[in-house]
């Protein structure tokens, strides 16, 4: 896992389709996101522990936003 996120590069991603999705915690609370996509690709995230609940949040937070949104348009 990286532990200084902040060295890396942006990284960009399209993601056109996702065929099937494996989620794994560790005894440390550590989280594993698989994601396979069109092609046969496998792309993995690591979240450390407590992040993927505030990625969650975030999303939530996004989704509602987007649906305000939506409905006023």
């Amino acid at each position: 896992m990286a532990k200084n996120p902040a060295a890396f590069p942006e990284l960009d991603l399209d993601i056109a389709d996702v065929r099937h999705v494996t989620m794994t915690t560790d005894p440390q609370g550590e989280t594993a996101i698989g994601l396979e996509v069109a092609g046969g690709q496998v792309i993995n995230l690591f979240f450390a522990p407590g992040t993927l609940a505030k990625l969650e949040a975030m999303l939530t937070k996004a989704s509602q936003a987007q649906a305000q949104a939506s409905t006023i348009q």
